[in-house]
C-alpha cells in the first residue's frame, strides 16, 4: 500500500470514528436512569489561550540531535469549546509555533538521499529551521465525567481531531568555514515558485490530544496539555528522505481556560453530588434525551431526528392523535378537514344574506321602533367593542376559544347589554394560507361559537347576526407574516355600521 493510500485510509477511518461519536446510533440501549446533571443551568461555553512547545519527529528532530542539542521551540495557541453534555463537546483551536531542529544522532543519515538537498556533504550536519500557523477541530471527551460521581477540582480529558497548517521551513547544513561554521542552504519547504502558496507550504494532520484540567475558580480553570501530531506530508522538517516518511511532532501547552456565560458552574463541572453521565432515552424512540424535543413519546411513534413525532399534514396535530394524517385538519375536529354540518342552521341561514338584507333589516322597522341613540353614546360604545374585539383568540386551526379571550367577551357582553335596542353582527376573517373554502368554514365556526357563548350570557339571540368571510375580506397584506396575523381577526359592529 502507497504511502498516500495509507493516509487516506487512516483519514477515512477516523472520520467514521468521529461520526459515530458525535451521533450515537438509535437502536442504542438505554441502561439507567435519567442523570442528575442540569444541563439548562450549566454554562456550555468556553474560551482558552496558552504557551505551547513544539518538538519535531522526523527525518530531523528536536531533541536527541546529532550535535547534542534540544530545541526549544515556542509558540502559543487560543480555542473555543462547546460542551454538548458533561461528556462529549467541540473545540475549534487555533496554534501558531516556531520550528527548530536537527540530525538525528543515533542513525547515519549518509545512506538516505535527501530530495532537493543534492549539494549537501555531511547529512548528520543538517538543521532545519521555520514557522508554522493553523486551526484544527477536536472531539471533545471527558474520562473524568465517565465515571465521576462528586464534584472535583479535577478532569482529564482527551482532544481527538483534525487541522490543517501552513509553515516556512527551511534546511540547511553547517559547514566549517574556517574560524567559525557558517549555514550551506538546503531545501527550502517556505519558498517555492513553482507552488500556489509561494510562501508558506501546507499540510492536514491528525491528532491526539491529552488534557489535565484544574479548576481554579468559578471562572477559570488551568490545564496542562500534551499530544501528538500526524502530519498528511514529509517536508514539515524541510527533508525528504526514505528513512522516514510518517512525519510526527509534538506540541505540550499549558494555558488558561474561561468560562462564558451566567450560570454558576460549566458543563464538565457538578456542584451536586451526581451520577456518572450515561445515555438516556426514555421514550426508546433511538433519540437521546438531551437532545429530545419530545422525550415522553408514546412507544412506537415514528419521530424526526430531532424527537418530535410525524406530523405529515402539518396541521399541529402529530400522526398518532390525528384521525385524518393525511388531510389538513382542526384540533376540534381531531385533525380532519372541517365539514358544513347540517344542524348549523346559523351558517345555512347566513350563507346567501348579504350586508344589505341586514341592514334592510333595520330599516324596514316601524317609525317607532327605529333606533335612537346619543351619539357620543353610540360612538364611544362602538369603540370600546371594535377595540375588545381585536383581542379575541382562537386555538390553532380551530374554532375552540383561548381562555385569555374570555374577560374581554364578557367585558363586549356587558356593553351590548348597555345599549337593548341595538343590533350587533359579529365577522370572522382569515388570512389566505390555506385554501378559500377551509378558510370560510373557519371563520363561520367561530363567530358561531362566539355567538352562542353570548347568548348562554343573556343577550337575546336575534340581537346577534353572524358572518364568516374567510379570507375574502383581508385589511393587510397576506405578503408577511405580520399582515397575515393582522387578517386573522373577528370584527363585532353595530348592525346599523355594517358595511
Amino acid at each position: 500500500m502507497s504511502y498516500l493510500n495509507m493516509n487516506k485510509n487512516i483519514l477515512l477511518t477516523f472520520f467514521t470514528l468521529f461520526i459515530i461519536t458525535i451521533f450515537p446510533s438509535q437502536a442504542q440501549e438505554d441502561t439507567s436512569s435519567k442523570d442528575k446533571i442540569d444541563l439548562d443551568n450549566s454554562n456550555s461555553w468556553a474560551v482558552g489561550a496558552g504557551a505551547s512547545n513544539f518538538i519535531m519527529h522526523g527525518d530531523l528532530r528536536s531533541i536527541g540531535t546529532h550535535d547534542d542539542t534540544n530545541y526549544w521551540n515556542f509558540g502559543f495557541y487560543a480555542h473555543v469549546d462547546k460542551m454538548f453534555n458533561p461528556l462529549l463537546g467541540l473545540e475549534l483551536k487555533a496554534n501558531y509555533y516556531k520550528m527548530t531542529g536537527g540530525a538525528q544522532s543515533f542513525t547515519d543519515l549518509t545512506n538516505h538521499r535527501i530530495s532537493y538537498a543534492d549539494d549537501i556533504q555531511n547529512p548528520l550536519n543538517l538543521n532545519f529551521e521555520g514557522e508554522g500557523f493553523g486551526a484544527e477541530l477536536n472531539l471533545i471527551f471527558s474520562f473524568t465525567n465517565l465515571y465521576q460521581r462528586e464534584p472535583t477540582k479535577w478532569n482529564i480529558t482527551g482532544y481527538a481531531g483534525i487541522g490543517y497548517h501552513q509553515y516556512n521551513s527551511a534546511l540547511f547544513e553547517f559547514r566549517d568555514g574556517g574560524a567559525t561554521n557558517y549555514k550551506f542552504p538546503g531545501a527550502d519547504f517556505g519558498f517555492n515558485p513553482n507552488r500556489n502558496s509561494v510562501n508558506f507550504a501546507s499540510s492536514i494532520y491528525l491528532t491526539g490530544q491529552i488534557g489535565l484540567k484544574r479548576r481554579i475558580s468559578q471562572r477559570i480553570d488551568l490545564e496542562l496539555r500534551t499530544g501528538m501530531y500526524f502530519n498528511n506530508e514529509d517536508h514539515l522538517d524541510a527533508a525528504i528522505s526514505s528513512k522516514q516518511d510518517w512525519e510526527t511532532f509534538f506540541l505540550t501547552s499549558i494555558g488558561l481556560v474561561v468560562k462564558l456565560g451566567k450560570k454558576k458552574t460549566f458543563t464538565i463541572w457538578n456542584n451536586e453530588k451526581t451520577e456518572a453521565f450515561k445515555v438516556i432515552d426514555t421514550d426508546k424512540d433511538g433519540v437521546m434525551d438531551n437532545l429530545d424535543i419530545e422525550p415522553n413519546t408514546p412507544a412506537g411513534v415514528m419521530v424526526y431526528g430531532n424527537g418530535k413525532a410525524i406530523d405529515t399534514d402539518k396541521d399541529g396535530i402529530p400522526n398518532y392523535k390525528d384521525k385524518c394524517p393525511f388531510k389538513y385538519g382542526l384540533v376540534s375536529d381531531e385533525g380532519c378537514p372541517i365539514k358544513e354540518e347540517s344542524d348549523e342552521k346559523e351558517i345555512a341561514s347566513t350563507k346567501n344574506t348579504t350586508p344589505t338584507s341586514l341592514n334592510n333589516q333595520n330599516n324596514n322597522l316601524p317609525a317607532e321602533k327605529v333606533i335612537i341613540m346619543d351619539n357620543y353614546e353610540r360612538t364611544s360604545i362602538s369603540e370600546k367593542i371594535a377595540l375588545l374585539s381585536t383581542s379575541i383568540y382562537f386555538d390553532t386551526n380551530s374554532n375552540k376559544i383561548k381562555d385569555v379571550s374570555y374577560a374581554n367577551i364578557d367585558k363586549i357582553i356587558e356593553l351590548i347589554k348597555k345599549v337593548p335596542n341595538v343590533n350587533f353582527v359579529i365577522e370572522g376573517h382569515t388570512d389566505n394560507t390555506n385554501s378559500e373554502k377551509y378558510n370560510l368554514l373557519l371563520s363561520q365556526k367561530r363567530v358561531i361559537t362566539i355567538k352562542n357563548y353570548m347568548v348562554n350570557n343573556g343577550v337575546a339571540t336575534d340581537r346577534l347576526k353572524c358572518f364568516g368571510y374567510g379570507e375574502s375580506r383581508p385589511k393587510y397584506s397576506n405578503w408577511n407574516s405580520g399582515g397575515r396575523q393582522l387578517n386573522r381577526r373577528v370584527e363585532i359592529k353595530p348592525i346599523g355600521s355594517f358595511d
